[in-house]
C-alpha cells in the first residue's frame, strides 16, 4: 500500500462513521478533521452521498410538516362534556 493510500484511509471515515457524522452534523459542528474526513469520503462514496441527501430532504420535510400543522389541538367544549359523561355512565 502506498502512502498516499495509507494516509487517505487513516484521514476518511468508513461508510459507517461516514453516515454517523452525517447525521451529527445535522445537530451539531464536526470538528474540522471530522469534516475533512467527511468530505473526502463524500468526494469517493455516491451510496454515502445519496444518503446525505435523502436524510438533509426528510429534515426539510419534517420541518415544514411542523409548520403546515400547527393546528389547535384542544378539544370544544361540548366534545368534552361528551366524554365526562360517557365516562360518569361508564359506556
Amino acid at each position: 500500500m502506498t502512502w498516499f493510500a495509507k494516509t487517505l484511509r487513516a484521514l476518511a471515515p468508513n461508510c459507517r462513521e461516514a453516515i454517523r457524522l452525517q447525521s451529527e452534523a445535522l445537530d451539531r459542528p464536526l470538528t474540522w478533521r471530522q469534516r475533512f474526513g467527511l468530505w473526502l469520503h463524500l468526494g469517493l462514496c455516491l451510496w454515502c452521498r445519496r444518503y446525505g441527501q435523502q436524510i438533509k430532504f426528510l429534515r426539510a420535510a419534517a420541518q415544514r410538516c411542523d409548520q403546515d400543522e400547527a393546528v389547535d389541538q384542544t378539544l370544544p367544549a361540548a366534545a368534552r362534556e361528551r366524554i365526562k359523561h360517557a365516562l360518569k355512565d361508564g359506556k
